[in-house]
């Protein structure tokens, strides 16, 4: 058997149209040299299983029996995968171009310091989105939540900017889990993903593992990727934001202590309000929803306490 350099994984939860297209960019535009690409299926009740079956029997399929969240299948897949190089990539994004893989694959064979690294990400119209960014603090919490900091706008503002050019590497704190490479050897020395995490933060708590054990982790914006970005949020937007902000405070707790983290919960408080009272006036947005999510919160605030 021919050595495999790249193990590509995705994480499916009733995605079958946005999976299919993945698939499909992936296989048009990266020829099918040493690579593998492992489908990971949490008990989706659409057609995504027998789509895959029928339209792409090339691709290893493995079915959850119950939603196992995100990192949990990630982490089914890696261990079963082979290559040296892991990506962990989201099923709604498409890979727009051609040796993409190639081009990540040359970048970290002759970057040995680097573990981990993340592409351009892209909205389907060609704006800029973050791919990843600085590690979780409360300023970051209070330019995001309060300030609105890390909308599209207001990065494709920042990226213009920003003296760095467009195709050049840079180093940051944590990539984003849309479009994740790991070398193998991260994985061996530092674990898989954190388990207690069912969607959203385990991307940052695996990055700050890596940063710790000396690993380089950076963004390489020559190679783009359409993201487009939150559609698991959108099945269910409650669960999923309410989520979100409980990891986040529990990673602020682990980084800073729990003071911190009361900080932190307050400040998803008062942007949630925010948020409340802008959905007033937003298209496809309820506030009964926020409502239910701000009673969540503070049950979070119970758990902070006593935890």
């Amino acid at each position: 058997m021919k050595k495999l350099i790249l193990s590509i994984i995705i994480v499916n939860w009733n995605g079958c149209k946005i999976l299919r297209n993945c698939l499909n960019s992936i296989i048009k535009l990266n020829k099918a040299e040493n690579y593998e690409i492992i489908v990971v299926d949490n008990a989706s009740s659409d057609e995504s299983v027998e789509m895959l079956e029928r339209e792409f029997p090339q691709v290893k399929l493995i079915v959850n029996e119950m939603n196992y969240g995100f990192a949990k299948a990630n982490n089914i897949g890696i261990n079963s995968c082979f290559g040296d190089i892991i990506l962990l990539l989201n099923s709604d994004t498409e890979i727009i171009e051609r040796g993409a893989f190639q081009k990540v694959v040359y970048f970290l064979n002759n970057n040995n310091e680097i573990g981990i690294l993340g592409l351009r990400l892209v909205f389907s119209d060609g704006s800029e989105q973050s791919p990843g960014g600085k590690f979780l603090s409360v300023w970051q919490l209070v330019k995001y939540q309060i300030l609105f900091l890390d909308s599209p706008i207001f990065y494709k503002m920042r990226n213009k900017l920003s003296k760095k050019k467009n195709d050049e590497f840079y180093e940051i704190d944590y990539v984003s889990g849309a479009c994740l490479f790991v070398k193998r050897k991260v994985f061996e020395e530092i674990g898989l993903l954190n388990e207690e995490f069912f969607m959203y933060g385990e991307d940052m708590e695996f990055c700050v593992r890596a940063k710790q054990k000396g690993w380089g982790i950076g963004i390489l914006p020559s190679v783009r990727v359409v993201h487009l970005k939150s559609q698991s949020t959108k099945k269910n937007f409650e669960a999923a934001l309410t989520n979100a902000i409980k990891n986040n405070c529990f990673l602020v707790r682990k980084f800073y202590g729990k003071n911190k983290a009361l900080i932190a919960h307050t400040i998803y408080t008062f942007g949630l309000l925010l948020r409340l009272f802008l959905a007033f006036f937003r298209k496809n947005e309820s506030p009964k929803s926020y409502f239910k999510i701000i009673s969540n919160n503070f049950k979070l605030q119970y758990q902070l306490l006593i935890n």
